[in-house]
């Protein structure tokens, strides 16, 4: 896979949204990498392009109003490992991250969709000025705005700016 011009072009989008499918990330992103024989996964393949010191986002659809829950850091290096699934060897991504901080409030989907329109007008921008996918974390129009059915998806910088101003939260930009 090759990560898109827009990303390429700005290093300093080092943003992350992961939604684990049980709510737990653990010490580590962990995703299968692409083989002939499997069928490719883009949000999986996009834990071979995070850095140490990428801010990391959690999406925790296990909540009884699901949201962004937490955040915590890429700490690195990128390995490789391998993992059964169904009986099977398959190597994986491994980038090992600090533990997660619950936020005071989780930002639920309700919450999103009441600034659905800024969030889908950072993603108008990003995609005006992108050649080709920018795994944006949300789908849909303002008020069906939901979270991309992905691992692991792009954060643009303006939605954490965004994000921020919103809801309370502070990160160095």
């Amino acid at each position: 896979m090759t990560i898109n011009a827009w990303w390429r072009e700005h290093p300093e989008e080092r943003y992350w949204m992961i939604a684990p499918s049980r709510g737990v990330v653990g010490d580590a992103l962990s995703a299968p990498k692409a083989r002939d024989e499997h069928r490719f996964e883009w949000s999986h393949e996009l834990v071979g392009y995070t850095e140490p010191g990428d801010t990391l986002f959690v999406w925790d659809r296990t909540l009884p109003v699901p949201g962004i829950a937490a955040w915590g850091r890429v700490l690195g290096p990128l390995g490789e490992e391998t993992r059964d699934r169904r009986g099977d060897d398959l190597p994986h991504w491994r980038m090992p991250i600090s533990d997660t901080l619950r936020l005071a409030a989780p930002i639920t989907l309700p919450s999103l969709r009441r600034v659905g329109s800024e969030i889908v007008a950072v993603r108008d921008r990003v995609e005006a000025l992108t050649e080709g996918p920018v795994y944006f974390p949300f789908i849909g129009a303002p008020d069906t705005l939901a979270p991309a059915p992905a691992y692991l998806t792009k954060v643009p910088r303006d939605l954490v700016a965004l994000l921020s101003s919103r809801f309370g939260f502070e990160f160095a930009l």
